[in-house]
C-alpha cells in the first residue's frame, strides 16, 4: 500500500538573496575537463523494493536537496576569471525529475542499456547541472538514477548529499530534515592553491623539495602500456554493476593480515583487470597498469559543504602478479607508499592551477596525465545502516565515476548497509560488455575472503 504523502513544511528558498559566486579553481578545472567522449558526470543508481511515488520524491527534493543552492543554480560564463554560479530564475525541480518505464521483460539487461544511454548524454549546461530518472518496471521494484556534474561536488560530498535525502525510518524520510547553513566550498572560492598561487615566488615552489620531486616523477612517468583497456574513445558508454557482496565476508582476511577493506577491493579490481587483459589481449600481461585513485583531502567534516577537495594517486596495479596473496601484499605496500607521499595533494594543486589556464591548455594537460594511466578506481564508504528515501527502503546503491581524457574505464566500489557493490562504466568501443568485469571482481572478492 502506498504511503500517504506527508505535508512537508515549506521553507524560504536558500537561493533567496544569494549573490553570484565564482566557481573554485578546482571546480572550474572539472567543468572544463569535459569532452564529448568523457563527460564529467557522476551517475548513481539506487534500488528500492517498491516503486517510489514521484510526488513524494519531489517533496523530499524540495525540502532536502534544495537546501544546497548549487542544485537550483546554473553556470554563467565570465569574460575574466572563473565562471559564476547564478540563481536559475526559471528553475523547476519537477523539470529535473523524469519518469521512464523499462521495456519488457524489465530486467537488468534493459536497465543497463538505458543507463548506458543516459551516461552518454551531456547535461544541459543552461540549467542546474543535475537530473534524476524514476525508472519503473524493474523486477517489480523501483530504481532512482541520478546524474550530477562533477563541478558541483566530488564523490565524498555527493554521498553526504544523498544521505541528507534519507532517514532511518520511512516516516522520518517523508519529513523535512533540519535546515543546514548553505555552503559551497570549504576553503573559499577565491583562494588559490598554495604552491601554484602566481603571487608567490618561484623560490617557494623550489623550496618545497618533496613536492617538486614528486611532480618531476609524475611528469617523467612513461605512458601506460598498450592493453585492451586503452585506445581511441567513442561517445557511447556501457555500464554494469555487481550484486551486493557482504562486507562481513572480508572480516577474516582483515583480522588475519591487518589489511584494509580498500586494500582488498583494490586487489579484487586488479585481479579482474588481469583476467580481462589476458582474455582480450594478445596473451601478454604487463607487469602493472596504473589506476588513478582519488584520495579525500578534507581536513574538516563536510557539514553540507560541496565542491571538489580530493587529489589523485597513480597506483601501479600489479596485474602481472599471478598469486592473489602476492597481489594483495603488493597493493597494500604500493597504496601505503602513495598515501605517504605528497602526490595526492600535489595533484589537487595542479588541478587548481589548471583552473587558471585557458581551456586549450587544460585539455592538453588532461591528455598528458591521462596517458599515464588506464583506469579510474575509487572506493566510497557509505552509511552502515539501511536508509529510507521518500518512504521507500533503499536496498542497494552503486555509482559510476567519470573518467577524463584518454581513460576508457571507471570502477567504483560502494559500501552501504553492510554490503559492497561495484559499478563499472566503460567506453563501448574498448569494453563492449563491462558486466563480466563486475562478475570477475565479485569472484576475486570471494576468493580473497578465503585466503
Amino acid at each position: 500500500m502506498a504511503m500517504k504523502t506527508a505535508e512537508l513544511t515549506t521553507t524560504t528558498p536558500v537561493t533567496e538573496g544569494l549573490k553570484p559566486e565564482r566557481l573554485s579553481l578546482i571546480d572550474t578545472a572539472w567543468l572544463h575537463m569535459e569532452s564529448p567522449t568523457n563527460l564529467m558526470v557522476v551517475g548513481s543508481v539506487a534500488f528500492f523494493d517498491e516503486p517510489i511515488d514521484r510526488e513524494q520524491l519531489l517533496s523530499t527534493l524540495k525540502v532536502r536537496l534544495l537546501q544546497h543552492p548549487r542544485f537550483s543554480e546554473r553556470i554563467q560564463d565570465s569574460p575574466v576569471g572563473p565562471p559564476r554560479w547564478v540563481v536559475d530564475r526559471s528553475f523547476d525541480v519537477g523539470a529535473h525529475v523524469h519518469r521512464v518505464a523499462l521495456p519488457a521483460p524489465g530486467g537488468d539487461a534493459e536497465l543497463r542499456v538505458l543507463l548506458g544511454d543516459l551516461m552518454s548524454r551531456p547535461l544541459d549546461m543552461t540549467r542546474p547541472l543535475w537530473d534524476a530518472h524514476l525508472i519503473e518496471n524493474h523486477r517489480g521494484g523501483g530504481v532512482l538514477f541520478t546524474r550530477i556534474h562533477h563541478c558541483i561536488a566530488d564523490g565524498t560530498a555527493l554521498i553526504h548529499v544523498l544521505v541528507g535525502l534519507t532517514a532511518t525510518t520511512p516516516a522520518a524520510s517523508l519529513r523535512a530534515a533540519p535546515p543546514q547553513t548553505p555552503k559551497a566550498h570549504a576553503n573559499g572560492h577565491h583562494r588559490l592553491p598554495g604552491l601554484v598561487d602566481p603571487r608567490r615566488t618561484v623560490g617557494t615552489l623550489v623550496q618545497a623539495g618533496a613536492q617538486a620531486y614528486t611532480l618531476a616523477k609524475l611528469v617523467a612517468l612513461w605512458p601506460d602500456p598498450a592493453t585492451p583497456l586503452r585506445g581511441g574513445l567513442v561517445r557511447a558508454k556501457n555500464v554494469a554493476w555487481s550484486e551486493p557482496f557482504p562486507l562481513e565476508a572480508l572480516r577474516p582476511i582483515r583480522e588475519a593480515t591487518g589489511f584494509t577493506v580498500n586494500d582488498v577491493v583494490l586487489t579484487a579490481v586488479t585481479g579482474a583487470l588481469r583476467t580481462h587483459i589476458r582474455k582480450h589481449g594478445n596473451g601478454d600481461v604487463p607487469e602493472h597498469i596504473r589506476g588513478l585513485v582519488p584520495v579525500d583531502l578534507r581536513a574538516d567534516p563536510i557539514n553540507g559543504t560541496l565542491g571538489n577537495q580530493f587529489g589523485l594517486v597513480f597506483l601501479d596495479m600489479p596485474v602481472g602478479i599471478a598469486r592473489r596473496r602476492d597481489r594483495l601484499e603488493a597493493v597494500h605496500a604500493r597504496m601505503g607508499a602513495a598515501k605517504q607521499s605528497p602526490q595526492s595533494a600535489l595533484v589537487m594543486e595542479v588541478l587548481g592551477a589548471m583552473g587558471l589556464t585557458p581551456q586549450s591548455v587544460q585539455r592538453q594537460a588532461v591528455r598528458f596525465f591521462g596517458s599515464k594511466g588506464s583506469a579510474v578506481v575509487t572506493n566510497v564508504r557509505g552509511p552502515a545502516e539501511q536508509l529510507y528515501l521518500a518512504g521507500r527502503k533503499l536496498r542497494s546503491l552503486a555509482f559510476f565515476v567519470p573518467q577524463s581524457a584518454m581513460l576508457g574505464i571507471g570502477i567504483s566500489i560502494m559500501t552501504y548497509g553492510g554490503q559492497i557493490q561495484v559499478g563499472v562504466i566503460a567506453d563501448s568501443g574498448l569494453v563492449p560488455e563491462p558486466l563480466q568485469i563486475t562478475k570477475d571482481i565479485t569472484s576475486e572478492l570471494r576468493q580473497l575472503s578465503k585466503i
